[in-house]
């Protein structure tokens, strides 16, 4: 049972394609034969996730906090925050399982009782981003249980597997709850109106990518100063506007080189780079390997 990640809606925000919209729940487990992945850069979905470290060790990082999990630990994501995920070593050795679903998958449909009472209030606390899981520590190994014990029933499928999937994390989302009645908003910890205008533009980026495009550009489209631009981008991300552009350029070289038969000078163009030197020369500095060894990884 694997879901497409990368898809974006028309707003550019991460689109979950479910396997069956009737069943708002995905299960996405990269097969090691065809699917590799390096880093995932700068993201959101409305969907809620948990990630599940089978292989390797991640570093994940909201615009609030930064963890780094290894195998067998897990990860919890809030619906609508920005995150980015690395792997620590090289891709081939590193493997996540990742299950999402939208509140409708345990809260039946919006205004239910169960939407009200326990999705909005975990939906709406900006202070619960992000929260590990790990093995090393007796309170998470039932949750971690929990969602293995959900990966191997999506995989399977059997006779009623829905049920005691939503069952597993009706149980999981208990704690969940908990934890954002327990988590306290910090004042200062960001300010929501930066948040959305980042997304816008990263939005813009995403939508871009393949074009000439600068940090003037941004700010303007969201009506702020070049200046507030950067600043924003490196207070909240950790990260200049250009370098941002360049990690989303290299996600889609990255699947183009992967499961596409494109040329390395074709990729350059189409992702924005312009030439085959400039585009090795950035793929190699940001995931030490080159463009022609990364696509061999797959024979």
């Amino acid at each position: 049972m694997q879901e497409k990640r990368r898809n974006l809606d028309e707003g550019k925000k991460e689109k979950i394609v479910f396997q069956s919209q009737m069943l708002h729940y995905g299960l996405y487990t990269p097969n090691p034969r065809k699917d590799i992945w390096l880093n995932i850069p700068w993201h959101w979905h409305d969907e809620f996730e948990f990630g599940y470290i089978t292989r390797g060790s991640i570093r994940y990082r909201t615009n609030r906090h930064e963890f780094t999990l290894g195998k067998g630990d897990g990860i919890f994501i809030n619906s609508g925050v920005l995150h980015d995920l690395q792997a620590l070593e090289p891709a081939s050795e590193v493997r996540l399982s990742t299950q999402f679903f939208d509140k409708s998958f345990l809260a039946g449909y919006s205004g239910s009782i169960y939407d009200i009472k326990y999705i909005e209030p975990v939906k709406e606390r900006r202070a619960l981003d992000a929260v590990p899981m790990y093995q090393s520590r007796a309170e998470d190994v039932g949750l971690l249980d929990k969602l293995c014990r959900c990966e191997e029933m999506g995989l399977k499928r059997e006779p009623f597997f829905e049920l005691r999937i939503r069952s597993l994390f009706s149980e999981l989302w208990e704690t969940v709850y908990l934890w954002a009645i327990e988590s306290k908003e910090n004042e200062k910890g960001g300010d929501r109106s930066e948040d959305e205008r980042i997304k816008k533009m990263l939005a813009i980026i995403r939508e871009r990518y393949s074009e000439k495009i600068t940090a003037k550009d941004l700010a303007q489209a969201v009506h702020i100063s070049e200046r507030e631009c950067y600043r924003s981008f490196q207070n909240t991300l950790g990260i200049t506007p250009g370098n941002m552009i360049i990690s989303i350029r290299l996600q889609k070289a990255q699947e183009l080189l992967w499961y596409t038969d494109k040329s390395i000078l074709d990729i350059a163009v189409e992702t924005g780079f312009g030439t085959s030197s400039y585009f090795c020369k950035m793929f190699k500095a940001y995931h030490h390997i080159t463009p022609k060894g990364y696509r061999k990884m797959k024979v």
